[in-house]
């Protein structure tokens, strides 16, 4: 299987999505300098939160309080019951809109929530999770015809699409159904579906915060043996310590055409106290030294990485969020550089 991320790509910046803008047009012009282009969420904007930007789309859904959904078989089937692809609103998604205005795009990322991770989020009238095997079905259909519905409007600008499902919800999810407080849906079909919702044509992209090594059932690691993608990882909270067996699962994950986004970047600024260069070099050698050591391939890690930081920008300042998207244009060589000195 050819690799899904494409050698140009390899090294640059893979941007998450939310940042801590207080406006959706400031960061326009420093994201479509990058060398993968994103829609971008601001999180200060309330309209653009995970969960409310896509539920939204659903009637009944409530939007002046928390999270919470009226469920009717009428909506349901509304859902449910089509395959038209649908589409958030300007007000929703600004990015989505603004980004495209005529320029054209040889690559580009966007993202929405999984729906595990929707179900583990919004809850009914009753104040109970949405979680069971009926409403996953729910939300399975109405983030396959949002992912149609990004898709059929972004192909008229941009020639190759990377679509990343942001699910930091699964390991809660993964905890109840091993607790039996879900018994009514598998992890094993959870990950199926997810996996379905990519449109034909866009380039898989999986994006996962908690602890990625742990994510896992039995001798079945959720993301290596799963559909071939872009898995964001964050390996500064959770350095790639893992085992051989781990390691060895990595290495056929990219061997299938699998890449990574190693979230090597802080996401705030304390935990910065030198230069985003600096800061990058420094994680970079402890997290690349760490996956050789443990047995991942140099040679699969060379051609299928790419960088980032933990997790998305919302909680950096403005200043920093501006300077790792300016200093990404040098990743790339220091990715390389750095990796090649490992391998002597």
């Amino acid at each position: 299987m050819p690799n899904l991320l494409s050698e140009e790509l390899v090294g640059q910046f893979f941007g998450v999505g939310s940042l801590g803008e207080k406006d959706h047009n400031s960061p326009l012009a420093y994201v479509k300098r990058l060398a993968l282009p994103y829609s971008f969420q601001i999180t200060a904007l309330r309209e653009e939160d995970m969960i409310r930007q896509f539920g939204s789309l659903v009637d009944n859904y409530e939007e002046l309080g928390d999270f919470i959904l009226e469920s009717d078989i009428h909506t349901y089937r509304e859902i449910t019951g089509e395959d038209e692809p649908i589409l958030p609103d300007e007000a929703h998604m600004h990015s989505l809109y603004s980004l495209m205005d005529d320029t054209e795009y040889s690559y580009f990322k966007t993202q929405q929530t999984a729906p595990a991770t929707m179900c583990f989020s919004i809850r009914g009238t009753d104040g109970k999770q949405l979680l069971n095997r009926s409403m996953f079905h729910f939300f399975e259909r109405l983030m396959a015809r949002i992912a149609l519905g990004q898709m059929k409007h972004l192909i008229r600008f941009c020639k190759t699409i990377i679509m990343c499902q942001d699910d930091p919800g699964l390991g809660f999810v993964r905890n109840l159904i091993e607790t039996g407080h879900v018994t009514d849906i598998t992890l094993k079909r959870i990950v199926e579906k997810t996996d379905d919702i990519y449109p034909a044509g866009a380039i898989p992209a999986y994006h996962y915060c908690d602890d990625w090594r742990e994510l896992k059932k039995d001798d079945w690691y959720i993301l290596w043996d799963s559909k071939p993608k872009l898995a964001h990882i964050d390996v500064v909270r959770y350095p790639p310590e893992i085992t051989s067996e781990q390691a060895e699962k990595m290495n056929k994950f990219m061997r299938k055409g699998g890449g990574l986004a190693i979230g090597v970047l802080p996401n705030i600024d304390d935990a910065y106290s030198s230069s985003v260069l600096d800061t990058l070099e420094k994680n970079l050698n402890s997290t690349l030294s760490k996956m050789l050591s443990s047995g991942v391939d140099v040679d699969l890690v060379k051609r299928n990485t790419m960088i980032s930081t933990q997790c998305g920008l919302s909680g950096a300042s403005v200043k920093l969020t501006r300077e790792i998207h300016e200093q990404s244009v040098h990743f790339r060589s220091r990715f390389l550089d750095i990796l090649e000195t490992l391998a002597r």
